[in-house]
């Protein structure tokens, strides 16, 4: 006879033998360290009741097809490595009332047949990759917890009729892709406690019935957040009587919100009603000491409030206070630093203008005053914070020489844009928790500490001050800097051969300063390196490491910013096969960040400045999809090379200002995605290739001051630029510019021939005889000069086709003056729409960025940037243009 129950504490595989024992009715392997395969009969045992694996996450397995004659009552397999898809014959478990798979890794669709388990009252699948429709419970009318976080499940709940879930008690759908609205017999279940749906696509309003008896509800979670909810927020939401934690934010709620109508809820502990659509109210009343005496979490940003809540005052539990992106100004009160159990403070984007003191106090974790008109000295630091950021100010003095002393445990320190002054105190060395630090945009002078290289910094942005002497030497070998950004100083020296240690470099920006020295082949190992910005120094000699076999790849290098020095020669065809992620056109709509505090959410967001059309435009996000080239203003002598045509990723390539010789290669036609393109003050020949055409996102394009010649090609992209494209090339013609080409008038290049003369050139070269052929084609011509134009025209539409097919290249061109020269230009009109219907006429194009900002010369990029249609002829003014 074999055990009923079995418990093992062991690191060990799981015997096949058990599966053997006629009697076991419970299996508890839970936290045992197993490994391996799980036997896939044990969960086919007819006796076993109790499956309990759990927290063993090197342990791997499926579920089986399971007979009617199980007894299996409770499953779990959360945070083990089973996966695969869910067998239809699970209905079959028809005693089942517990199953919980969270954070395993199950796929598919959640069978159907389990609406048959009318005995399951837990079940958890959060943290999986199911996906299709939620299938319907009604039978399963023991339900307690439905928990499905966490998946790409989609389709609406409305089908699922939850007045049958009478016992339900916690519903648990966030991060999942569900849309619809959401059913109001949800929030009328009797016993329901835990309604959480964000992370998804909810949309509409939400609906409560106002007559309902709210006193007899259990509601003390819910979390909508993170849809697309709209309307006002219902008044009803705070008469639920139990109501401890509700968030509403990052919604489209709209209308106005007297805060006051909150005061029935006292038992509220977390209320977040952030960006939205939303006025909250919370101007001066007379609240009670009892007013939401519980309250630990409060965030209204992006709210208009225009004064702080004044009931702030007496909440004394209060731990969490976000007020950021309002319109609050005036001076921050003495009172909110007597809060002594306030951890996180955020009144950032306001339009605070002084502290009163005392100051932070010491309880205090987390304190953003960024982006407000704060001014004097810097105020001092809270001495057990981690996160301190008094960015973008108006402070104006030096850093105190101990401050180090007093970022013991900070991890986030940003003093950026202000008007701080002096030296960098050599005594921030001393913070030895420091991951980010950021003195950008202020006036500090002198040079940079050296004991800054040995240090647990994993960002330092000290760009756009006046530090001198050379980037430090001494970096260890368990550097762990991602982002350095020294751009905009007077730094000279070369780039120190010890950053080769530091191997999670992801960014390097010394733009702007007076370096040099040769290309930085010694960084071979940062191999993670995506960000690499030189323009404006004295660098010179060979772009890339033919030396070393360009070894030590930067297979992830997205952006490379050489402009403005001395370099002579491109990379080899070995160092370019290496940029990998050039080659490859990935949606990675993701931004180039640095995390730190992980659990908290927080990062440091990565910006990198490029050149459109001359304008020096702010990157303020960096996607890792965006890839650009600039090799502009050096003294490059070299054809393009052919390895360019391979970057089928690449967005921007500028290479502008250099000696470029020969034609441009017809395989740039390759970069399908390419935005921008500025071969401008070359020396390059020949025409321009047709297959350039073909970049439907091409939005600007400079070919000027080369000795380019020929017609310019039409259509698509090439229809929306202007004649500054093509200027200092004396022998293009063509539209744009007025310079027409030979044998063919505006009225002629791009109006259809007259109907009355029609050819069929498949006819004649399937066999007409040269008699006949010739009398059709030739008296025609030796009577109409109209036709002997348009017989011209055609020919050289077929050379200039078929030729380049054979490597040859042919051009349409006259020196001399012709009678179509002096036509006047007005009678063109709209002819350049020859040939082209209205759907030939419509392109697609993508634009990075939702907001270009020439007054800040910042550009922000938007993530859910989409294609869209642009009319034929239309015009772009630089390829980061919102089309919005």
């Amino acid at each position: 006879m074999g055990p009923s129950i079995v418990f093992l504490i062991a690191k060990t595989s799981v015997p096949e033998f058990f599966a053997d024992f006629p009697n076991l009715t419970t299996l508890c392997l839970s936290t045992s360290g197993l490994f391996g395969m799980f036997p896939h009969r044990i969960l086919q045992v007819p006796t076993l009741q109790n499956l309990d694996l759990s927290f063993n996450s090197l342990l791997q397995g499926f579920l089986p097809e399971f007979s009617r004659n199980s007894s299996l009552q409770t499953v779990a397999l959360s945070f083990t490595n089973f996966s695969g898809m869910l067998p239809d014959s699970i209905g079959n478990l028809r005693n089942l009332s517990r199953l919980s798979l969270a954070n395993c890794s199950f796929l598919g669709k959640i069978p159907s047949s389990m609406s048959e388990l009318s005995h399951l009252a837990y079940l958890d699948f959060s943290i999986n990759e199911f996906n299709g429709t939620i299938p319907s419970f009604t039978a399963s009318r023991n339900l307690t917890r439905i928990i499905l976080s966490h998946n790409t499940l989609t389709g609406d709940i409305n089908s699922t009729q939850w007045e049958y879930l009478q016992n339900l008690e916690t519903l648990d759908l966030r991060n999942n892709l569900l849309q619809g609205s959401i059913p109001s017999s949800l929030f009328a279940l009797p016993h329901i406690q835990k309604v959480q749906l964000s992370e998804n696509k909810f949309s509409g309003e939400v609906q409560l019935n106002e007559s309902s008896n709210f006193s007899a509800y259990r509601l003390d979670t819910l979390d909508l957040s993170s849809n697309d909810l709209d309307g006002p927020i219902p008044t009803a939401l705070f008469r639920f009587p139990e109501l401890k934690y509700l968030s509403l934010s990052f919604n489209n709620f709209n209308g106005s919100i007297d805060i006051n109508v909150i005061q029935d809820v006292s038992g509220l502990s977390y209320l977040d009603l952030s960006y939205n659509n939303l006025q909250v109210n919370a101007g001066i009343r007379s609240y009670t000491k009892s007013f939401l005496p519980g309250l630990s979490t409060l965030r209204l940003a992006s709210c208009h409030l225009r004064t702080l809540p004044d009931f702030l005052l007496n909440q004394s539990k209060l731990i969490n206070l976000d007020l950021s992106n309002n319109e609050i100004e005036g001076i921050i009160p003495r009172w909110i630093w007597s809060l002594e159990n306030l951890l996180y403070l955020n009144l950032s984007l306001n339009y605070f203008n002084n502290m009163e003191s005392p100051m932070p106090t010491s309880t205090m974790s987390l304190l953003d005053l960024h982006s407000n008109r704060l001014q004097g000295k810097m105020p001092p630091l809270p001495p057990l914070a981690t996160y301190v950021d008094y960015s973008s100010n108006r402070f104006n003095s030096s850093v105190p020489n101990d401050i180090g002393e007093n970022l013991s445990v900070t991890i986030f320190f940003s003093l950026s844009n202000n008007s701080f002054y002096g030296n960098v105190p050599e005594s921030i060395c001393q913070a030895g928790y420091l991951q980010v630090l950021d003195l950008s945009t202020n006036s500090f002078r002198g040079r940079i500490p050296s004991c800054i290289a040995n240090t647990s910094l994993k960002v330092l942005n000290l760009q756009r001050n006046y530090l001198t002497g050379s980037i430090p030497e001494g970096f260890p070998t368990t550097c762990g800097l991602r982002t350095l950004d020294l751009s905009r100083n007077q730094l000279n020296g070369h780039i120190p051969s010890s950053l080769s240690n530091c191997t999670m470099l992801e960014v390097l920006n010394v733009a702007s300063n007076q370096m040099d020295g040769y290309f930085p082949c010694h960084l071979k190992n940062t191999t993670k390196l995506r960000v690499l910005v030189m323009r404006e120094n004295g660098f010179s000699g060979q772009i890339g490491c033919p030396r070393n076999g360009c070894k030590g790849t930067w297979d992830l290098l997205q952006i490379v910013d050489l402009a403005d020095n001395f370099f002579n020669a491109l990379p080899p065809k070995a160092c370019l096969e290496t940029w990998k992620a050039m080659q490859t056109n990935k949606d990675d709509m993701n931004h180039l960040q640095s995390s730190f505090l992980e659990l908290s959410g927080l990062y440091y967001q990565d910006s990198v400045t490029v050149t459109v059309k001359g304008l020096a435009l702010e990157l303020v996000k960096i996607l890792r999809v965006f890839t650009s080239i600039d090799f502009s203003r050096n003294n490059i002598s070299a054809q393009i090379p052919e390895a360019f045509g391979t970057f089928g990723s690449l967005r921007l390539l500028n290479m502008s200002g250099n000696e470029l010789s020969g034609p441009i290669p017809p395989y740039l036609g390759n970069l399908q995605v390419l935005e921008s393109l500025d071969l401008s003050r070359n020396l390059l020949n020949g025409s321009i290739p047709l297959t350039l055409s073909n970049l439907r996102f091409l939005s600007t394009l400079n070919l000027s001051y080369n000795q380019l010649i020929g017609p310019i090609p039409r259509g698509k992209q090439f229809d929306t630029f202007e004649a500054n494209s093509y200027e200092g090339n004396d022998k293009l013609c063509g539209l744009p510019l007025q310079r027409v080409c030979r044998n063919s008038t505006p009225e002629d290049d791009f109006k259809a021939p007259p109907p009355e003369v029609q050819f069929d050139w498949q006819i004649i070269s399937t066999g007409l005889g040269f008699g006949s052929g010739a009398a059709i084609v030739i008296t025609p011509l030796t009577l109409w000069k109209r036709s002997q134009r348009w017989y011209s025209y055609r020919i050289d539409r077929f050379l200039l086709v078929f030729l380049p097919m054979l490597g040859f290249t042919y051009m349409i061109w006259d020196d001399q003056e012709s009678e179509d020269k002096s036509e006047d230009i007005s009678e063109r009109g709209n002819d350049n729409q020859f040939d082209l219907n209205e759907e030939e006429s419509r392109e697609r194009y993508c634009i990075f960025c939702s907001r270009l900002d020439y007054n800040m010369m910042k550009v922000i990029h938007d993530p859910n940037c989409t294609c869209r249609d642009t009319p034929y002829n239309s015009s772009f003014s630089s390829s980061y243009t919102s089309s919005s």
